[in-house]
Protein backbone atom coordinates (compact mmCIF):
# COMPACT_ATOMS: atom_id res chain seq x y z
CA UNK A 1 0.00 0.00 0.00
CA UNK A 2 1.16 3.83 -0.85
CA UNK A 3 0.86 6.15 1.70
CA UNK A 4 -0.22 9.59 0.57
CA UNK A 5 0.88 12.66 2.78
CA UNK A 6 -1.45 15.45 2.53
CA UNK A 7 -0.67 19.24 3.72
CA UNK A 8 -3.65 21.32 4.23
CA UNK A 9 -3.00 25.27 4.40
CA UNK A 10 -5.37 28.37 4.72
CA UNK A 11 -5.69 29.64 1.37
CA UNK A 12 -4.52 32.86 0.90
CA UNK A 13 -3.29 33.34 4.66
CA UNK A 14 0.49 33.93 5.78
CA UNK A 15 0.41 32.01 8.83
CA UNK A 16 3.17 34.77 10.27
CA UNK A 17 0.45 37.67 10.71
CA UNK A 18 -2.67 34.97 12.32
CA UNK A 19 -4.61 37.67 10.37
CA UNK A 20 -3.46 40.98 12.31
CA UNK A 21 -4.09 42.85 9.07
CA UNK A 22 -7.99 42.57 9.22
CA UNK A 23 -7.79 43.85 13.29
CA UNK A 24 -6.27 47.67 13.38
CA UNK A 25 -8.61 49.10 15.39
CA UNK A 26 -7.93 53.46 14.64
CA UNK A 27 -8.00 55.51 17.65
CA UNK A 28 -11.56 57.29 17.09
CA UNK A 29 -13.03 59.83 19.66
CA UNK A 30 -16.36 57.97 20.69
CA UNK A 31 -18.59 60.71 23.02
CA UNK A 32 -21.43 59.08 24.43
CA UNK A 33 -24.53 60.70 25.07
CA UNK A 34 -25.57 62.26 28.75
CA UNK A 35 -26.28 59.77 31.22
CA UNK A 36 -29.77 60.52 33.50
CA UNK A 37 -27.90 62.88 36.74
CA UNK A 38 -31.57 63.19 38.50
CA UNK A 39 -34.95 62.04 37.96
CA UNK A 40 -38.14 63.93 39.56
CA UNK A 41 -42.05 63.12 39.39
CA UNK A 42 -43.26 66.76 39.70
CA UNK A 43 -46.99 67.85 40.32
CA UNK A 44 -48.75 71.03 38.53
CA UNK A 45 -51.62 73.44 39.49
CA UNK A 46 -53.94 71.79 36.78
CA UNK A 47 -53.50 68.01 39.25
CA UNK A 48 -51.09 66.71 36.18
CA UNK A 49 -48.19 64.55 36.71
CA UNK A 50 -44.82 65.33 34.54
CA UNK A 51 -41.24 63.27 34.63
CA UNK A 52 -37.87 65.19 34.30
CA UNK A 53 -34.68 63.71 33.73
CA UNK A 54 -31.93 66.31 34.53
CA UNK A 55 -28.67 64.71 32.59
CA UNK A 56 -25.15 65.09 33.39
CA UNK A 57 -24.29 67.67 30.34
CA UNK A 58 -26.78 70.40 32.70
CA UNK A 59 -28.44 71.61 29.34
CA UNK A 60 -30.66 68.81 28.48
CA UNK A 61 -33.74 67.12 29.94
CA UNK A 62 -35.94 64.76 28.97
CA UNK A 63 -39.52 65.73 29.70
CA UNK A 64 -41.83 62.87 30.33
CA UNK A 65 -45.61 64.21 29.82
CA UNK A 66 -48.92 62.64 29.23
CA UNK A 67 -47.42 59.26 27.77
CA UNK A 68 -44.77 61.20 25.38
CA UNK A 69 -41.49 61.71 26.29
CA UNK A 70 -39.58 64.87 24.52
CA UNK A 71 -36.09 66.24 25.03
CA UNK A 72 -35.43 70.25 25.78
CA UNK A 73 -32.25 71.38 25.32
CA UNK A 74 -30.89 74.62 26.67
CA UNK A 75 -28.71 77.27 25.37
CA UNK A 76 -26.06 77.44 28.80
CA UNK A 77 -26.50 75.95 32.10
CA UNK A 78 -29.40 77.23 34.41
CA UNK A 79 -31.27 79.01 31.69
CA UNK A 80 -34.64 77.58 30.58
CA UNK A 81 -35.11 74.57 28.15
CA UNK A 82 -36.99 74.07 25.22
CA UNK A 83 -37.89 72.03 22.11
CA UNK A 84 -40.08 74.92 20.65
CA UNK A 85 -43.22 73.06 22.04
CA UNK A 86 -42.28 73.06 25.68
CA UNK A 87 -40.72 75.17 27.66
CA UNK A 88 -39.04 74.65 31.24
CA UNK A 89 -37.62 76.68 33.68
CA UNK A 90 -36.62 76.75 37.31
CA UNK A 91 -34.54 74.50 39.45
CA UNK A 92 -35.36 71.05 40.80
CA UNK A 93 -37.30 71.82 43.65
CA UNK A 94 -40.04 73.97 41.43
CA UNK A 95 -40.47 74.76 37.54
CA UNK A 96 -42.48 76.75 35.27
CA UNK A 97 -43.91 74.28 32.51
CA UNK A 98 -45.37 75.98 29.60
CA UNK A 99 -47.35 72.90 26.84
CA UNK A 100 -49.21 73.22 23.63
CA UNK A 101 -52.50 74.64 24.63
CA UNK A 102 -52.23 74.87 27.93
CA UNK A 103 -51.25 77.93 30.45
CA UNK A 104 -47.59 78.48 31.82
CA UNK A 105 -48.22 76.73 35.28
CA UNK A 106 -46.05 76.05 38.39
CA UNK A 107 -45.14 72.28 39.20
CA UNK A 108 -43.70 71.24 42.80
CA UNK A 109 -41.83 68.29 43.60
Amino acid sequence: MASTTVTLTGCGQDTGTDGAENTIVENVQVTLPPSIKASHPYRCEDNSVVTIDFLSDDVTINLRSEGTISQLKAPAPGEAFTDGKHTVAGDEAAIELTRPGKKPQTCKM
